[in-house]
């Protein structure tokens, strides 16, 4: 394994950025879905995010070094099906979560669940150590979170919230499967494309019925792309190339970075009210981000792969 030239802190600073820039595109979503509203059932428009994400990644693959040949061999890695399974139940317990709680508890459950959930496994399985700013920023930044949703939180709903913390969990272990294919050399626009075309195959036969009912007009199909090519393709693959230079665990805070950009653009775009603890929760988050930033380092325990385990 050759050594990495670039200093570990500006390795580290570089995979930040990008974190951000792929959740910050990733939050756009929900924005975009106001201003071009259609009526499609929520998990119809999962399976359309992530069908159209897979097609996009793998498409686009080959013109940024990845090799059609190892296509195949990622249908026997055990990480690329739990990132398919992760993504795949993500949209579906999600957007139940959505119905019985609504979008503002569920998203607080679902996001705040990510990061814990995506820390805890990778420091048991990966062995990647949590430091102590990882943990005051993850707090300060969830508890931002809570303070910018109070006033539209329900709680009466036990399954719902359930449904939330699967969702978020899954997430995490999405992130960190994705850190052991990244490690083993896996490319960053395959790994998600092959993971998303999985998880979309097997969406598919929970959203058939109403897939088969949509109508598409032009509108539903140019959102579609958008939110399939943009939020979910291109988003991610930039996350995983940003796994590259930090932890699971920073990487997964660094997704806090969707609800930032879908609260501001619903002030600047939608012209959603600016509440006093809307804006105090969304500047914990950020500062909650700003400290992530400073625990940006690869884990000093590498898994060191190589062998059958790589990607070759």
């Amino acid at each position: 394994m050759s050594s990495d030239p670039v200093p570990k802190s500006i390795h580290a600073g570089r995979s930040v950025g990008l974190s951000l820039l792929g959740n910050g595109l990733a939050g756009t979503a929900g924005t975009v879905a106001a201003i071009y509203a259609v009526n499609t059932p929520a998990p119809v428009i999962g399976f359309v995010r992530l069908a159209i994400g897979a097609i996009t990644l793998l498409i686009l693959a080959p013109f940024f070094g990845g090799k059609i040949k190892r296509l195949p061999r990622l249908l026997i890695r055990p990480g690329v099906w739990i990132m398919a399974a992760s993504s795949a139940s993500y949209q579906a317990f999600f957007f139940a979560s959505v119905e019985r709680t609504g979008v503002a508890t569920a998203a607080l459950i679902t996001v705040g669940c990510i990061p814990v959930s995506a820390g805890i496994v990778g420091w048991i399985f990966l062995r990647e150590r949590l430091s102590a700013i990882w943990f005051a920023s993850t707090a300060i930044a969830i508890s931002g979170l809570v303070i910018a949703s109070i006033g539209e939180l329900q709680t009466n709903d036990a399954t719902g919230l359930l449904y939330a913390v699967i969702a978020g969990s899954g997430i995490g272990a999405y992130i960190n499967a994705a850190k052991v294919e990244v490690r083993a050399g896996g490319h960053s626009m395959q790994l998600p494309g092959m993971a998303f075309l999985l998880g979309s195959i097997g969406l598919f036969f929970i959203v058939r019925n109403d897939l088969l009912q949509m109508q598409w007009t032009t509108q539903t199909i140019l959102l579609a792309v958008y939110l399939g090519a943009i939020t979910m393709g291109i988003a991610n693959g930039i996350q995983i190339v940003g796994l590259k230079g930090i932890s699971p665990g920073v990487a997964s805070t660094m997704m806090l970075a969707d609800p930032v950009t879908a609260a501001v653009l619903g002030v600047v775009v939608l012209g959603e009210a600016a509440t006093v603890n809307g804006v105090l929760g969304l500047a914990l988050v950020v500062t909650g981000l700003v400290m992530q930033s400073f625990s940006a380092t690869e884990g000093e325990v590498e898994s060191k792969i190589s062998g059958r385990h790589r990607l070759n």
